[in-house]
């Protein structure tokens, strides 16, 4: 009899999707982009981001994207649409990551608060906890003997 491990069993996403997760190595729940494949995502603007294996025990959730929600704001809160519009033009054209300025943005939309520099401090706080992360899982890596 084979036994399957429940907590290495992997989900699926739509590709371009961002996701909230479970950061195993900082203990918060990030926002990362689902990958072409939807079973991976990346959690870092970086070049040589390797992407990680979306698994249940994660916890992942689905966050939508930028598109998303400032449709939702249409719909159900008109009223906060134009800030949403300045908030998206400034974080775009910030020439931060793309996922910083979409942590900026999902921050903002969760808070109904579309103050720039608030929301781009949560979201270069929580890149910074992630880049952080990143850091120790490479040093644990390679101390395993493994290539980073």
């Amino acid at each position: 009899m084979i036994m399957i491990n429940d907590t290495a069993a992997l989900t699926e996403f739509e590709p371009g999707v961002y996701i909230r997760i479970n950061d195993v190595m900082t203990g918060i729940r990030k926002l990362a982009r689902v990958t072409e494949s939807g079973r991976s995502y990346i959690d870092l603007d970086t070049e040589d981001c390797t992407p990680l294996p979306i698994y249940e025990a994660l916890l992942p959730e689905e966050a939508g994207n930028i598109l998303g929600w400032g449709l939702y704001l249409v719909d159900n809160k008109p009223e906060l649409h134009s800030a949403w519009e300045v908030l998206c033009d400034r974080l775009i054209n910030s020439e931060e990551g793309v996922l910083t300025y979409n942590r900026a943005a999902h921050w903002a939309f969760v808070n109904l608060n579309f103050d720039f520099d608030q929301a781009m401090a949560a979201a270069a706080t929580e890149t910074a906890t992630v880049a952080n992360g990143r850091k120790a899982l490479d040093e644990m890596i390679k101390s395993a003997g493994g290539a980073v």
